[in-house]
């Protein structure tokens, strides 16, 4: 039987910082009806909602070509791997957003004089404006109801529409269900947006819960282009006995990484930046001083003042309740340092994902995407921005798309496929809980000599255990429940996430500084100034590479071919590795 479906000029799927703007930007560009679908309740189901109280950008006062020198020359976008076109329209187009957020209620901390106060971030861009931790997104929330958004909420998209019901062709919309009823829900819309985060596996970082990559997910299966999975990885450094965001602030006050000994080591690694260095550099020195037996390894905040601490618990107030029920922090001091560890966090930010133009249009006609969800999310200073800066340019082109589109149209044989897709955990009368399941994909996926220090030998042997769960336990997902439905769905698109993810990390055969291999330390500008791409083909991955826009870099990588700078350190330092 037919579903009747919702009707939109413009669908955007994902309710975080992304999305909200898209959605509000499209009510601003004149769009009639817009629908934005968000997993949980607006304003709460975000990454965004636990940012740690940072947005990097470019300020009119800034030295541009500094800024760019700096983002284009950090690990944090690919070592030399970074998509200059999307540099550019981040340094143009930060700025404006965050003003735009202070008109929609976001509050900052500023100067004496009016001007947005910063700090030095860790890498990219360097300076970030300090906002007041959780309320970004409540305001957020705030503005796209006010705007006249229609907001459908504790919904969960599974699954992209198509013309005819083709892969490959135009997107008309999606189909998902609520998760507290179990009703399905058919959206039809002239223009689609995908602004759903990216995938961090449900481990152990704040957020993880929120983002599982359905949008990687849908647009794979919708034959659009993905890529980018292994040259922007995610590593991720946090406290061991309490996971808390806030490494931004905690590090722009001037916290310190030191070795058992008391040794502050960034410096060995990086020499300019230091603690400053991106968060691949600073996971793959930690992973090296424990190998040598100089762990564990701490971040000293000690000696922070009174007033340092009092600004961290209005910035970024979360992280220091956590810290205050750990015992870390007593009053306005710190009272003992943190013992940290690095971990894989998954591919989200700085990750990989879909393949859009700087109009944020996919490979499918009709479908745009922005924020997490696409792969050039982290080439700008950050991924607040980023989000910012992509939702806003997805909206005016879905918009200007929709006004030419024609009558979309929806294959009711796609409807049932996809529904029978959506509902095969709940329809089941037992099998396999989704939890059994997550933690497979985490015991393969979280393991240091994986993701942090990897081994084309070990990249296999993950990648064979990830194909046994797919192929013996997926199809066993069971949900007793709409709530259990929405994991157990979830929990679906991690494990052809993280596949994703191993396939493109061992197709690339050399060592930067953000992804690491044992097998193939060098850094390697002669035969890897590439991207890794992939898509659906006939129902399998087909995995490829692309030359980056080489000719179109200000400035450009050294064209040789190098030993790793963390091996180069690692050795000098007593390190071996095979």
């Amino acid at each position: 039987m037919a579903v009747e479906a919702m009707e939109s000029e413009i669908l955007i799927l994902g309710g975080g910082l992304a999305g909200a703007f898209a959605a509000i930007k499209a009510r601003e560009a004149g769009a009639g009806k817009v629908t934005l679908v968000s997993k949980g309740k607006i304003g709460k189901d975000s990454e965004a909602a636990q940012a740690a109280g940072m947005y990097a950008m470019a300020t009119p006062d800034d030295d541009w070509n500094e800024l760019y020198r700096r983002a284009a020359l950090t690990d944090d976008y690919g070592a030399g791997l970074f998509d200059p076109e999307w540099l550019d329209v981040d340094l143009e187009e930060s700025y404006q957003r965050a003003i735009d957020m202070e008109k929609y209620g976001v509050e900052w901390e500023k100067t004496s004089d009016g001007k947005f106060e910063r700090k030095l971030m860790r890498s990219g861009f360097g300076m970030a404006a300090m906002f007041h931790g959780p309320q970004l997104m409540e305001a957020m929330a705030r503005k796209v109801i006010k705007s006249g958004v229609k907001v459908v909420g504790y919904s969960m998209a599974t699954g992209l529409l198509t013309e005819r019901g083709e892969p490959g062709a135009r997107v008309v919309g999606a189909v998902g269900f609520n998760a507290r009823t179990g009703e399905l829900q058919v959206f039809r819309a002239r223009a689609t947006i995908l602004a759903m985060g990216g995938c961090m596996f449900k481990a152990r970082q704040v957020g993880s819960h929120v983002q599982t990559g359905e949008a990687f997910a849908m647009a794979y299966r919708a034959g659009a282009r993905l890529g980018r999975f292994a040259e922007s990885e995610v590593m991720y450094v946090c406290p061991s006995d309490c996971d808390t965001q806030g490494m931004n602030m905690f590090i722009g006050l001037g916290g310190r990484f030191v070795n058992a000994s008391g040794e502050e080591f960034m410096k060995e690694y990086e020499p300019q930046l230091g603690e400053h260095a991106s968060l691949g550099t600073v996971a793959g020195a930690m992973a090296m001083e424990v190998r040598a037996g100089r762990g564990p390894v701490y971040l000293d905040m000690t000696h922070f003042t009174p007033e340092h601490v009092r600004k961290l618990k209005v910035v970024v107030p979360h992280a220091m309740l956590r810290l205050e029920r750990a015992g870390i922090v007593a009053g306005d001091k710190f009272v003992k340092k943190m013992e940290y560890t690095p971990f894989f966090t998954g591919v989200y930010a700085e990750g990989g994902g879909i393949i859009v133009n700087l109009d944020c249009e996919t490979s499918l006609p009709g479908l745009y995407c922005c924020g997490d969800s696409m792969a050039q999310s982290r080439v700008g200073p950050a991924a607040l921005p980023g989000a910012a800066v992509s939702g806003t340019r997805a909206a005016g082109s879905a918009v200007a798309y929709a006004r030419e589109a024609p009558e979309p149209g929806i294959d009711q044989r796609q409807v049932e496929e996809l529904r029978k897709f959506t509902f095969a955990p709940i329809e089941r009368k037992d099998g396999i809980q989704p939890d059994h399941i997550i933690i497979g994909v985490n015991e393969v996926l979280l393991r240091p000599e994986v993701t942090i220090v990897a081994r084309g030998d070990r990249l296999e042997k993950a990648i064979a255990e990830l194909e046994r769960i797919r192929d013996e336990e997926v199809p066993l997902l069971y949900a007793p429940t709409p709530h259990y439905l929405r994991i157990a769905n979830e929990t679906r698109t991690s494990v052809l996430i993280a596949e994703m993810y191993l396939r493109s990390r061992l197709m690339r055969t050399e060592s930067r500084n953000l992804f690491l291999r044992e097998d193939y330390p060098y850094t390697d500008n002669v035969d890897w100034l590439k991207w890794t791409m992939l898509r659906q083909e006939n129902g399998k991955m087909k995995l490829w590479t692309e030359d980056i826009p080489i000719d179109k870099y200000k400035i450009k990588p050294r064209m040789e071919k190098y030993l790793c700078p963390i091996f180069e350190v690692a050795g000098r330092r007593g390190v071996k590795w095979e």
